[in-house]
């Protein structure tokens, strides 16, 4: 396969482990993730492996695939130690935070965030910010949690990391920090949501179980679970309560 075609195949098979591991499917994430070290795949690339490795590390742990998550860290440290990019390292303390627990996690993560230069690539920043800030929640150190995320909060929204700004402010919410939502710009859902996911979308906005829509639609309750997955993440909400919210028409807004 020639090398152009095989960076292209490799970064589209990281796109749908990341966006699978931010609809919150770990497993399947990891499936798809994993395939970028797999010898012969057609997936398989050291570099996008690299870069990716952050990903398979959360996807792994997620799915209690630790040793694969270990391995993460071995690829980060090596590529760390012979370029000395700051996003790697930062990367790496990142991924052994994930992997440790009590004082060893908290200061790998302030590791993390305080490499020079990892600033310079916000979204993997905000991204720190996130999981720690679902650390020191873990830790019922609540206050603490809530500097954390209202740092990632503020990058996902100017990135308009959708998925990742709904994750950090359910987050917020568990952290006892009342958000004020504001009424998101109309926008045309047709451009948005597939013409299944607007139905789906629609049926359970109204309140309707999973085997209810499907019987309406003629379609099993695992594919409107599916079809739920990824409606979440593309209007940047969380849960069936946030539909019940959104005023369905040619555009959509949140409704107070």
């Amino acid at each position: 396969m020639p090398r152009s075609v095989r960076l292209l195949s490799a970064a589209a098979q990281w796109t749908l482990g990341m966006s699978t591991l931010f609809a919150g499917r770990a497993e399947e994430a990891l499936d798809y993730l994993v395939r970028l070290t797999e010898g012969g795949h057609h997936a398989a690339h050291p570099t996008i492996a690299v870069l990716a490795a952050p990903d398979t590390a959360e996807a792994a742990l997620q799915s209690g695939q630790r040793a694969t998550a270990e391995e993460q860290v071995r690829l980060l440290r090596r590529w760390a130690e012979r370029t000395g990019a700051a996003w790697a390292i930062s990367a790496t303390h990142l991924v052994n935070a994930l992997l440790a627990s009590g004082a060893d996690a908290e200061e790998q993560f302030r590791l993390a965030l305080d490499v020079p230069g990892a600033r310079s690539r916000p979204f993997n920043h905000a991204r720190t910010r996130l999981l720690y800030g679902e650390w020191l929640r873990r830790a019922r150190r609540r206050t603490d949690a809530r500097t954390q995320l209202a740092e990632a909060a503020e990058i996902f929204r100017r990135l308009h990391a959708a998925p990742l700004l709904a994750r950090t402010r359910a987050e917020q919410e568990l952290a006892g920090q009342h958000l004020h939502r504001d009424l998101a710009p109309a926008r045309d859902t047709a451009a948005i949501l597939t013409p299944q996911e607007l139905r789906v979308a629609r049926l359970a906005a109204q309140g309707l179980t999973n085997r209810e829509i499907g019987a309406q639609l003629l379609i099993s309750p695992r594919t409107v679970a599916h079809h739920l997955a990824n409606v979440f993440p593309k209007l940047g909400i969380v849960s069936r309560a946030d539909l019940a919210r959104i005023d369905f028409g040619d555009g959509f807004h949140l409704i107070g």
